[in-house]
């Protein structure tokens, strides 16, 4: 199968795990609303008014982890699952949705398992930061900005977004693989990763180039209505103009006019970018990584030395490696 078809025949996974996550996010801006409303009308003290607004919004908090973040990440196995079975055998059930929802059901003792193991590759990526960094340190000293640190930063930046998608290919081959441990499959498909990093990383410039692309097209698109929309506000422009004219820079200085604007139509366009990417750029990208990364694993075995190299980098990866029993490499 085309990559193209695989993610137009996956992509509803994406767009229920947005609209899931709007509606959670609406729902916990609305619990705190309707407490401090309803304890109002009912002629309840302000101690009182503010407690139960306090319990409504953490309330919010557990149903938002739950529906949204839990329940969106078993939307995204669904569709892992699914990407997976598109790219091993060529072919795609009639309803991918509900053949992925069974999938994830199936084996959601999996999936929930798999959900605890993302430690593996965040311990990666924070352990190749925390080097970078200390690195740049060594060599600017106390010049925090000095060229060192800003090139560890973008390094940092790149190895993240490279990372991320290890996430996503491991959890493909434990659905590739279900007839073994969710423990082994995972540690398999970490190794399978890192061993094949020379392949994959051809795909890395693509990876970044449609992040930035995304980012400059939807996240400006996003800006400029943002900043179009709220700097028509006279009521919150005065509020941010007070906040820039009281803000001073380390030197003392003022803070240019619009700075407090401009930052806030920034952390708005992000977010909202942040969605719209996940939901819809993201998926293409992850049916371009994930075919290279299974047509590489099926061409090579997982290796011990690359067993033992992760081990050493990621305590995740060794309590998985552990949990993994006798199907881990006795070398590891």
């Amino acid at each position: 199968m085309r990559n193209s078809e695989i993610y137009r025949r996956t992509l509803k996974f994406s767009v229920m795990r947005l609209v899931r996550t709007v509606l959670c996010l609406v729902m916990l801006a609305a619990l705190p609303l309707i407490a401090f409303v309803a304890t109002g009308l009912a002629g309840l003290d302000e101690t009182v008014q503010l407690a139960a607004t306090g319990i409504a919004f953490i309330v919010g908090l557990i149903i938002f982890y739950l529906v949204a973040h839990f329940g969106g990440y078993l939307l995204t196995a669904g569709q892992v699952a699914m990407i997976t079975e598109g790219i091993a055998t060529g072919e795609l059930p009639e309803d991918t949705y509900a053949a992925g929802k069974r999938a994830v059901k199936n084996r959601f003792a999996t999936a929930s398992i798999y959900y605890g193991l993302l430690s593996i590759t965040r311990a990666i990526t924070n352990e190749i930061s925390a080097g970078m960094n200390a690195i740049a340190r060594g060599i600017d000293g106390d010049n925090q900005g000095g060229a060192a640190s800003i090139i560890a930063g973008i390094i940092s930046a790149f190895v993240s977004v490279v990372l991320e998608y290890l996430n996503y290919c491991s959890l493909g081959w434990v659905f590739l693989h279900g007839e073994q441990s969710a423990f082994k499959s995972t540690c398999d498909g970490a190794v399978i990763y890192f061993q094949n990093w020379k392949t994959l990383m051809k795909n890395s410039a693509k990876v970044i180039a449609i992040t930035v692309v995304s980012l400059a097209i939807i996240g400006g698109a996003f800006f400029g209505v943002a900043y179009l929309t709220l700097g028509s506000i006279e009521p919150l422009t005065a509020v941010l103009a007070d906040i820039d004219a009281a803000a001073k820079l380390e030197d003392g200085t003022a803070v240019p006019a619009g700075t407090s604007l401009i930052a806030l139509c920034a952390v708005i366009a992000l977010v909202l970018w942040s969605g719209i990417h996940g939901a819809f750029v993201k998926p293409y990208i992850l049916v371009s990584v994930m075919r290279r990364y299974i047509e590489a694993g099926q061409a090579d075995a997982p290796k011990v030395d690359v067993y033992e190299k992760l081990a050493g980098m990621s305590k995740g990866f060794r309590k998985a490696l552990d949990r993994a029993g006798e199907g881990a490499p006795s070398a590891a």
